[in-house]
């Protein structure tokens, strides 16, 4: 049974799930990086975070929090990471001096090939031997800070998609994590949890679309409720189209991303996808991005629509749309996406076929 988690990072999602899961009566020890120590500067004198919003609220007093990573997962039943995709192989290159075996991670959210990321770089070390994890597809609350020690639910997500790396662990590392996020969904392993990760569709394209406006000196950016106009919601499709095809190519149930948001809880049925996002009560209040650095474009660029293109690629399913977005934002930061983000090679997946891929998602690493 779970009792001790230990939440690695200080963002909106790990406030949130450090102050639900404690008000749950898991003993929660939180922390972050000495590097960004202000995100948790008052909390390390309170040790209080205020939950306001959807589902447990109220005075969660998390029973330890540090900037010591060794004291952090000391003695833990569960290591949750809820950090950016991009500092994920961050996160592995550090937790590896103390990672033993036995340990089990659980990426919230594992983003677009975070298990196989962070698999890949404890393999390399050396730590990777009876190490389990595994990672749902998304973080499993809408949420943002509201203060230095006050966070607000905007929505607990109703569908988690889960899976451990390798799978010959799914069934161990799901009833663990049920216990305290009830809504997990099995699949079959961690690349179908990845390529369900909702954010290449909904993020990049809108935020290359809407760069002027966000980049204008005037004025408050809604990346849903403006942003997502009809035609950039058909851009949005298209590319939620080109995925769909990679899931079909490895048998995956291949879930649309109108049927998606709905389960989930975001955005309600309607006939086509802008109206899913323009009815939806959890986008429509979000403001931001209002500027090109948001994560919006920074992270899940390179981090997951340069993944997708990249398998795609490597299993002979073309990715237009995809292609030309991620080259648009390269060239709006300046920054080569095709260089700097991550790929097969990333992934641990390069020069395999589909049989290969799939086999080592099951068995691992020998």
């Amino acid at each position: 049974m779970i009792k001790r988690i230990a939440i690695i990072g200080g963002g909106n999602g790990a406030f949130a799930a450090a102050a639900d899961l404690t008000l749950a009566g898991y003993e929660i020890t939180l922390y972050e990086n000495e590097r960004f120590k202000n995100n948790i500067k008052e909390l390390l004198q309170t040790k209080t975070i205020n939950l306001t919003g959807f589902g447990r609220t109220g005075e969660a007093n998390i029973h330890k929090v540090t900037t010591d990573l060794e004291e952090a997962i000391d003695g833990v039943d569960l290591i949750m990471p809820i950090v950016p995709a991009y500092a994920l192989k961050i996160f592995a290159e550090n937790i590896a001096p103390y990672i033993k075996k036995g340990d089990r991670i659980v990426l919230a959210p594992g983003s677009t090939g975070g298990s196989l990321i962070v698999a890949k770089v404890l393999n390399e070390k050396g730590k990777l031997d009876g190490v389990k994890i595994a990672e749902m597809h998304t973080l499993p609350y809408a949420t943002r800070k509201i203060g230095p020690t006050s966070v607000k639910i905007l929505l607990e997500c109703r569908k988690l998609y889960f899976a451990a790396f390798p799978s010959k662990y799914n069934q161990e590392m799901y009833d663990i994590v049920k216990e305290f996020y009830p809504t997990v969904e099995l699949v079959n392993d961690v690349l179908e949890s990845s390529l369900n990760n909702g954010n290449p569709v909904s993020h990049p394209a809108p935020v290359v679309l809407n760069a002027g406006k966000i980049e204008y000196p005037k004025g408050e950016h809604y990346h849903y409720r403006e942003g997502i106009t009809p035609s950039v919601a058909r851009v949005n499709e298209k590319i939620d189209n080109e995925r769909i095809n990679i899931c079909k190519k490895f048998g995956y149930n291949s879930i649309n991303v109108k049927d998606r948001l709905f389960l989930m809880g975001y955005a309600p049925k309607r006939e086509t996808l802008y109206e899913c996002y323009r009815d939806s009560e959890v986008f429509n209040p979000l403001k931001g991005p209002n500027d090109l650095n948001d994560r919006y474009l920074t992270e899940d660029t390179p981090c997951s629509l340069v993944g997708l293109s990249s398998l795609g690629k490597a299993i002979g399913i073309n990715t237009p749309v995809m292609d030309a977005v991620i080259t648009l934002a390269s060239a709006l930061k300046d920054e080569n996406y095709w260089d700097t983000g991550y790929t097969v090679k990333d992934l641990g997946l390069e020069g395999m076929s589909i049989e290969e891929i799939k086999a080592f998602l099951q068995k691992g690493y020998k």
